[in-house]
């Protein structure tokens, strides 16, 4: 299986009301249904759902919105579904910001705010569309149908003025985005192995990028994926590799190479071990076999 991951924001694309890297207001459309994108979330992402249904997996579970509903995830990884309503466009605003913005807003609005003395961490929030948040959606689709490129100080102003009418309405719950908002060790090894699987890289070279020794890194390597980095690896190479294998034109002189291994004899033989067959004999199996 292809390990296919997407990182967001991403690049900016046509359309999208553009300001710095710390704010970004972007449309979204999706004509067909898709299941469990594997996700990087590098900043906090608002989601004002149009119109579909979506579903979110973290870690500490899953949960699903429908229309009238919207919802603000926390950075990190997350797998994402998306369902399209009666065959139409799946549709949708999301806001994009980052952790500087975030601590900015608390400090300047710190006094008009109440707080939770117990916070539920969890890494999403979920709220209903009340008439005021519709037509929240209503004024930034008009501006993106303008074709405008707006400022950053006019992104801030509609990210500030969505945040601030959310802590007036549900006082303190904002604050678990906050608690959330640091860094997180175990993201930064995901993201890190997880982006390097076609690549040639060794595990010390792994801990090195992020921050940690050898020994630290494989344990909390092994508490993550409840495996050896190494064996982890080599799981996620073949699998790309047989994906790449099954379509005609991916022949094993390539595929080699968008794995980041060295030469061919090295990937024939660690795609042997595992499967049982050589590269061109996997191939030549799946591509015999009809659907």
């Amino acid at each position: 299986m292809t390990l296919n991951i997407i990182n967001l924001p991403g690049e900016p694309a046509p359309g999208i009301i553009r300001g710095s890297s710390s704010v970004i207001i972007r449309p979204y459309h999706a004509r067909q249904n898709s299941t469990k994108n594997k996700i990087i979330l590098h900043q906090h992402m608002i989601n004002l759902l149009i119109s579909g249904t979506k579903t979110i997996t973290y870690l500490e579970g899953t949960v699903t919105i429908h229309e009238g509903e919207f919802l603000i995830l926390s950075k990190g990884n997350c797998l994402t579904s998306e369902m399209l309503p009666n065959q139409d466009v799946f549709s949708s605003i999301l806001l994009y910001f980052d952790n500087d913005l975030l601590t900015d807003f608390f400090i300047k609005y710190n006094s008009s705010m109440e707080k939770e003395k117990d916070i539920e961490q969890k890494p999403y929030l979920i709220f209903k569309q009340d008439p005021f948040i519709v037509n929240y959606i209503s004024s930034l689709s008009l501006l993106m149908q303008s074709g405008k490129v707006l400022g950053e100080e006019f992104n801030r102003l509609k990210l500030d003025e969505l945040l601030l009418y959310l802590c007036k309405q549900y006082p303190g719950k904002l604050h678990s985005l906050l608690v959330l908002s640091k860094d997180n060790t175990d993201m930064q090894l995901r993201r890190a192995v997880e982006s390097n699987i076609d690549h040639s890289i060794t595990v010390e070279e792994l801990a090195f990028l992020c921050n940690s020794s050898i020994s630290t890194f494989k344990r909390r390597f092994k508490n993550s994926y409840g495996t050896s980095p190494r064996k982890w690896l080599l799981q996620q190479k073949m699998e790309f590799a047989a994906g790449l294998l099954r379509h005609p034109e991916e022949r094993p002189g390539i595929v080699y190479q968008k794995l980041g291994y060295e030469n061919h004899s090295s990937f024939t033989q660690s795609f042997k071990q595992h499967y049982g067959v050589t590269p061109k004999e996997y191939q030549d199996q799946n591509m015999n076999v009809k659907p």
